[in-house]
């Protein structure tokens, strides 16, 4: 994970739960958890409703769930241990009110399907985000292919209106738009578009990289594979080796006999195919 691309390390698990009845509404994973979530979630409202006690943390050794209730709904929020939750709280109240204004009737005339407040995940993302990222970054799209069944998974949450958003936010992603690109040319809110884009890039729907440009400072990653030296030859031999994590693309070019719209080209593929990545902004700080 680059320091241009950062995952909400804190968060583990969130989960709306009607109180009365104890039905899980919605549940986000962000990360995998020795324990099964729903089986604290499970224990924590056994206390509160059944046993009717005030529980506002639940601390174990190696994370915290942070409660709090509505009128409707409790709210869990399972993160890492931290030194103040507060601010994780503050969300998580903000969160359940919010989701309990958008319900009240649904939650009032209780029918039991929870399959209406699935879109309701893209609000809680644009809050807490599987990720965040640069607006440097540029989201490219990953083709769908059965060999990586993987790619393209089904994104639990693209139903009704956020089905359609997301649909939207695709038609941005042309692999050269970078992230401030998009929030600029599209009319939905930001932090809407950032909680997309971490569902695409969580579902395997996007990859992200950076634009291109001479002071771009890259480093070899792998050798390159026989068919792109077939390609390209002595060019893309040379660029690779020199493409030590020290050099601008600009003085690279300075030492090849290649203008720098080739060496561009060469470059952009070797990134596209895993040869070439870009120094970090942890390894820049460390030279």
């Amino acid at each position: 994970m680059t320091d241009m691309v950062k995952e909400h390390a804190l968060v583990r698990y969130l989960s709306l739960v009607r109180k009365e009845g104890g039905e899980p509404i919605i549940g986000i994973p962000y990360r995998e958890m020795s324990v099964d979530p729903d089986l604290v979630a499970s224990f924590v409202l056994a206390v509160i409703i059944f046993e009717n006690r005030q529980l506002k943390t639940f601390t174990k050794e190696g994370y915290v769930v942070v409660i709090e209730e509505g009128e409707h709904v409790v709210g869990l929020l399972i993160i890492d241990r931290v030194q103040d939750d507060e601010p994780y709280r503050a969300a998580l109240i903000s969160i359940i009110e919010h989701f309990e204004r958008e319900y009240e009737s649904q939650l009032l005339a209780w029918k039991g399907d929870i399959r209406p407040f699935r879109e309701y995940a893209l609000n809680i993302l644009q809050v807490f985000p599987y990720r965040t990222f640069s607006l440097e970054m540029i989201p490219k799209l990953i083709p769908k292919s059965e060999a990586t069944p993987d790619h393209h998974a089904t994104i639990p949450w693209s139903v009704g209106q956020t089905d359609e958003k997301i649909q939207t936010v695709l038609g941005f992603i042309n692999g050269k738009r970078t992230i401030e690109e998009i929030l600029i040319q599209s009319e939905f809110e930001d932090s809407e578009i950032l909680a997309i884009l971490s569902m695409l890039d969580k579902y395997n729907w996007i990859t992200l990289t950076r634009k291109l440009d001479d002071t771009s400072i890259l480093k070899k990653i792998i050798d390159p594979p026989k068919f792109l030296i077939g390609v390209y030859g002595e060019q893309l031999t040379s660029i690779v080796e020199k493409c030590d994590g020290t050099r601008t693309l600009a003085e690279i070019c300075e030492s090849l006999p290649y203008n720098m719209e080739a060496v561009k080209l060469v470059a952009k593929n070797l990134i596209d195919s895993g040869v070439l990545g870009f120094r970090t902004d942890t390894e820049e700080a460390e030279m």
